[in-house]
């Protein structure tokens, strides 16, 4: 069965690359598409998608709000952030909102399937930087 997946961003760009990797794989299916936080978690409701790929910093609920919300209100959707900002730092934080992963908008072609795959089978994905 197709895992359902709703991507939310401000950016058309943005929401054109997530649907193109999306739309490699036959068994993941684009279920809705939103341009802000507010109508992601509308989506959410709505479509009840098992994952959510929320841009960090929308209008109307920035990511992190959104995540929030939406974990509230559809328990089951696992929530995966993108920003094309280093949010290392915020890792901890993230997790505290019920966010299973980060991916960089900078790696999103190497990375966002690998980081899907990885929230579906339980566990998450928060990139360590390179060791020098």
């Amino acid at each position: 069965m197709n895992k359902r997946i709703l991507v939310a961003d401000d950016h058309g760009t943005a929401r054109r690359a997530l649907r193109t990797l999306i739309m490699r794989r036959e068994d993941l299916q684009l279920c809705a598409e939103a341009t802000d936080g507010l109508e992601a978690v509308e989506k959410a409701k709505s479509t009840s998608p098992d994952v959510a790929i929320l841009d960090l910093a929308m209008g109307g609920l920035n990511g992190v709000e959104a995540a929030a919300a939406i974990s509230a209100s559809c328990p089951t959707t696992i929530v995966l952030t993108i920003s094309m900002y280093d949010a290392q730092p915020l890792f901890g934080k993230l997790q505290t909102f019920g966010i299973r992963g980060f991916v960089s908008k900078n790696h999103l072609a190497a990375e966002l399937l690998s980081a899907i795959d990885a929230v579906l089978t339980g566990g998450s994905w928060f990139p360590t930087p390179p060791h020098v």
